[in-house]
């Protein structure tokens, strides 16, 4: 029993000085994590860039914004209409009881 016990605290030390030497090697710079930084933000606009370069996505954005409009002017018209005609109620509520 006692052998069992020695054998996995020799073991988590060994695997904690390990981690350790690990975790000191592995120490990056302020200057390393920056310059990291820029080079993962000018890839990403530069893919960005190479997407929205695409006709594919152009034609698709165009085809999005036509069926918005077909889908939302009858809409808005609509609205337009029932605002017109709830105001039109109140102003024939109004000269009612002046003409009475």
């Amino acid at each position: 029993m006692k052998l069992l016990a020695m054998t996995v605290l020799l073991l988590t030390i060994c695997s904690l000085e390990g981690a350790l030497v690990r975790r000191q090697a592995e120490e990056p710079t302020l200057q390393s994590l920056f310059s990291q930084y820029l080079q993962t933000v000018s890839e990403y606009g530069k893919d960005l860039v190479e997407k929205t370069k695409a006709s594919d996505l152009q034609a698709q954005a165009k085809a999005y914004f036509e069926k918005t409009q077909e889908e939302l002017t009858p809409l808005v018209k609509k609205a337009g209409t029932d605002l017109l005609n709830f105001f039109n109620k109140f102003m024939d509520l109004k000269t009612q009881p002046a003409a009475k």
